[in-house]
């Protein structure tokens, strides 16, 4: 019997639904000039790759199940 494949990550920006493009792992740079760090461990689209250094995904981390439990 064949193992069933996993889903491929959705891009975790609330609305969004794209497929993930990658999964961040802290050391990417904010595309603004600003001396953010990204948010290790989110899964983001190509559009919204930005969007692991902002306020609202630091929100996301602290608040969303989905994410607390990739840990």
């Amino acid at each position: 019997m064949a193992t069933p494949k996993a889903d491929q990550p959705r891009c975790d920006v609330y609305g969004c639904g794209i497929y993930a493009a990658i999964c961040t792992d802290g050391t990417e740079v904010d595309e603004t000039g600003a001396a953010r760090p990204a948010i290790k461990n989110l899964n983001v689209c190509a559009h919204h790759k930005n969007w692991a250094h902002s306020e609202d995904a630091k929100v996301f981390t602290l608040t969303s199940d989905v994410y607390k439990a990739r840990k």
